[in-house]
């Protein structure tokens, strides 16, 4: 179920995402906007936000489960205008060269995971999740969300 969540000052945690069972298509499950239209938002554009995923989750039968992040630099997205964190990754066979590549977060066993990230310029971010292989019995994932300000 997708929950879209402003963060007024005094609310620093959003209410808790409950994928159980965890989708096998790729599924939005957090959705932050419109950060600069929300007078009491907690987080500002171009600022030190940063938010805080908190992960809990119960592998089952899947394979593993995949969570990706997106930001839009409009305050209300359409499917279209979102686009995908990424990552350098080192190209060790040249000298000097960098790659950016989608970055993703995969857990393939039980965990209780936390991981920081800058909201930065974006106006909307988005947090999707997607299970993986053949049969999804007893798996369940929950995600929280934090915002801080430095």
């Amino acid at each position: 179920m997708l929950y879209t969540i402003t963060y007024p000052s005094s609310i620093e945690q959003a209410k808790e995402y409950d994928g159980n069972p965890v989708p096998l298509t790729e599924t939005d499950a957090v959705v932050i906007k419109p950060v600069s239209q929300d007078p009491t938002s907690a987080a500002t554009i171009g600022g030190n936000s940063q938010g805080t995923l908190f992960i809990n989750f119960q592998k089952g039968s899947l394979t593993n489960v995949v969570i990706r992040m997106y930001g839009s630099y409009l305050p209300n997205p359409t499917d279209n205008d979102w686009y995908e964190e990424t990552i350098e990754k080192d190209d060790t066979t040249t000298l000097g060269l960098v790659t950016l590549g989608g970055q993703q977060i995969t857990l393939t066993n039980d965990c209780k995971y936390t991981y920081h990230f800058p909201i930065g310029a974006f106006q909307a971010y988005k947090i999707t999740v997607q299970g993986t292989g053949s049969s999804n019995t007893g798996s369940s994932l929950k995600l929280n969300v934090a915002l801080r300000i430095n």
